[in-house]
């Protein structure tokens, strides 16, 4: 993929672009680029919001194995691109019930579809009765980002900003 094209791509990733894109039946954790979805079994999940595609096209899925208790805003997990991890940083404290498998063996789930498909991980919330202000609405999260558009900058796009799998083999 040549630079334009690149450019392009990270142009259609623009995260002021994405506000209607919001579903509005998740709650978001803004500083840690996370929506979570309160289930009626008392479980929630958890996946990255669009500004997490700003990274770049993600190539590895690292989870936390099941089981694994996690507190507020310690790693869930490691998403990697062709040049950094990134961290999954918890929305909430949780017990790991489930890796999403479908993102295991299709990373490109995670910024192709974010709010749907691309669903990070299923978890029993430990704190939520402490926690749960932490979290806002959508309009709330909308307010919170039209205050840092001004700000953002999206990483350079690069001719490697896209993943090729062809590339690697």
């Amino acid at each position: 993929m040549d630079e334009r094209n690149a450019r392009a791509r990270m142009a259609d990733l623009n995260p002021a672009a994405e506000f209607d894109r919001l579903p509005a039946d998740r709650l978001y954790a803004a500083e840690q680029d996370m929506w979570v979805r309160l289930e009626d079994d008392g479980t929630a999940t958890l996946g990255t919001t669009h500004l997490m595609a700003m990274h770049g096209h993600f190539m590895l899925f690292t989870p936390r194995p099941v089981g694994t208790q996690v507190a507020f805003d310690r790693s869930l997990g490691v998403m990697e691109t062709a040049k950094s991890a990134v961290a999954i940083h918890a929305p909430l404290s949780c017990r790991v019930l489930a890796a999403n498998p479908a993102v295991e063996r299709d990373v490109a789930l995670i910024t192709r579809d974010p709010y749907g498909e691309g669903w990070l991980f299923r978890v029993q919330p430990t704190q939520l009765d402490a926690e749960r202000d932490r979290l806002i609405d959508m309009a709330a999260y909308r307010a919170w980002l039209s205050t840092r558009m001004d700000r953002f900058e999206p990483p350079a796009a690069t001719p490697d900003s896209v993943f090729d799998p062809s590339r690697w083999t």
